[in-house]
């Protein structure tokens, strides 16, 4: 519709110009330079099509399904749990009612990696819905580190497979396309970032970047349970999340497939379902696993692990012998 209003306004002014004697109709020598002079003209009488508006500020979220956080004041059920040469922090939840199974360190304040991205697909899917189109610039071209292939400045990509490269490659290109294009630069989406952590009351949480690889993104183990309990009620989240790899076409050529960077997902560990890895030398292994065994769901977080999936498989199984997930059949 808007394009259809621009073609009438030119053609309205085309013939405005004809009628003043501004664009020649004749066929002598000078026709072409008149041409010219009238495009000219007429692209400075056109009305500029606004781009769309820039989000700068960040609305309320609507209440997850389950909990909305942990209750750090109840005892643990596991609280027996020892994990050899074991995570930094760690902790285990039910995503239902916020249940605590198990918890080390969950508040020490640790660098995150690439579980940053948690944060940034949650402002994502607020933002582009899933046939929108992200034009990729400069700036997450050149971003180092993981990277989805494909991502040329100037092409035009669909938001859902930049969500499908940063959930499941953990694409940091993917990350500051989704950044730019929502904020304006990736300063400004971070600092929505840091607005949504302090409205949904993440105390221990400070963002830098919008991928993870600035060692001052951190948090610790109960806040990641909050954003990982809003993260898994958002259907677009929770549905890239769990896939093991995906085929994407990046704007332009052939067609991609990006792998899971979640072993629990490639390994068919009974009953996982995301979801989010990462991994820096300051930060260790990270994981926020997600494991759902019938009814039960039960969220996993590891920081500065040596083998996070080693000690996420550790928990659930700990968590089953508990009765607090069904045994792995």
């Amino acid at each position: 519709m808007r394009l259809l209003a621009l073609v009438v306004v030119l053609a309205g002014a085309g013939a405005a110009l004809v009628a003043a004697g501004v664009i020649s109709l004749s066929n002598d020598a000078g026709a072409d330079a008149d041409a010219r002079d009238a495009a000219r003209t007429i692209a400075r009488l056109a009305p500029a099509v606004p781009e769309p508006e820039l989000q700068r500020e960040v609305g309320p979220l609507p209440a997850p399904a389950g909990a909305s956080h942990v209750d750090l004041s109840q005892p643990s059920l596991m609280s027996h749990l020892r994990l050899k040469r074991g995570p930094k922090a760690g902790l285990a939840f039910d995503l239902a009612d916020g249940t605590i199974l198990w918890r080390h360190h969950a508040t020490a304040v640790r660098p995150i990696a690439s579980l940053t991205k948690i944060m940034t697909a949650l402002l994502a899917v607020e933002r582009f819905g899933p046939r929108e189109t992200v034009r990729i610039t400069r700036v997450a071209d050149r971003v180092g580190g993981s990277r989805m292939a494909g991502l040329k400045a100037g092409r035009r990509v669909r938001a859902n497979v930049l969500l499908k490269g940063l959930l499941i490659s953990s694409s940091n290109n993917a990350a500051v396309a989704l950044a730019v294009a929502g904020a304006g630069s990736e300063r400004a989406w971070v600092a929505l970032m840091n607005k949504r952590a302090q409205l949904l009351g993440l105390t221990c949480t400070h963002f830098a970047d919008a991928h993870g690889l600035d060692r001052r993104n951190r948090s610790c183990a109960a806040d990641l349970a909050t954003l990982a309990m809003r993260a898994m009620n958002e259907p677009r989240i929770a549905t890239i999340a769990r896939k093991r790899y995906a085929r994407v076409w990046p704007g332009s050529g052939r067609k991609l497939t990006l792998y899971t960077t979640n072993h629990l997902l490639r390994d068919h560990y009974p009953g996982a379902i995301g979801l989010k890895t990462g991994y820096t030398n300051p930060a260790g292994f990270c994981l926020v696993a997600i494991v759902q065994r019938g009814a039960r769901r039960i969220g996993v977080i590891l920081l500065g692990s040596r083998d996070s999936f080693f000690d996420a498989r550790r928990v659930a199984r700990e968590a089953a012998r508990f009765g607090a997930l069904p045994a792995a059949s």
